[in-house]
């Protein structure tokens, strides 16, 4: 053997040869991760000329006819509880649908007519089976003179094998100065993810 191939076929040499070779492979894989990752919008972080951010519009407490800041559910007018009221007795349980036409607002009737949503197999609400809206726990999450966000707390009749449920419940100003009423415009069951247990 001469000494070429004596140190091409030494241990030192196949180990320093590996080593090479491991440094390769990891420069290649970081490459490949780094352009994965680094992604592929090439959208200017710049805004665009002439645009205006716009923030949120300010929001103003909500006040009752007696001019009482809204703090509570009972604070709210007794139209806005008859609205709530009358939405949960009505399409909530799919009872007398026909009376929370006028309770809800435009948006959730949207593409019904009034014959169409009274014989309508499924609506735009969540259905439960209420036992008594009087019954109903209310408490007032948000009032302002944009919304009012409510969470009810609600039962079924015992027939039916349900749990008491929370359900979070909207509502919106529709029409301008004495004709504002507020309308539902939203209805969702309150969930929270379990926490897990050690």
């Amino acid at each position: 053997m001469n000494s070429i191939q004596t140190a091409l076929s030494s241990a030192r040499f196949n180990r320093i040869m590996l080593g090479l070779g491991v440094l390769v492979l990891a420069a290649g894989a970081l490459t490949l991760i780094l352009k994965i990752a680094g992604g592929n919008d090439n959208t200017d972080v710049n805004p665009s000329p002439g645009f205006v951010p716009t923030l949120p519009q300010k929001t103003t407490p909500l006040k009752n006819s007696q001019g009482i800041t809204v703090r509570t559910f009972g604070q709210l007018d007794p139209q806005v509880r008859s609205t709530i009221h009358t939405f949960l007795a009505t399409v909530v349980p799919r009872r007398n649908v026909g009376r929370s036409w006028n309770v809800v607002a435009p948006s959730v009737k949207a593409g019904y007519t009034y014959k169409k949503w009274t014989h309508a197999d499924a609506l735009p609400v969540n259905f439960y089976p209420v036992d008594d809206v009087k019954t109903a726990r209310y408490y007032l999450d948000e009032a302002n003179t944009q919304d009012i966000l409510i969470d009810v707390g609600l039962s079924a009749p015992a027939k039916y094998g349900m749990r008491p449920t929370t359900f979070q419940l909207g509502l919106v100003p529709v029409g301008k100065g004495a004709k504002t009423k507020w309308l539902v415009n939203y209805f969702m069951p309150r969930w929270t993810p379990p926490l897990p247990v050690n």
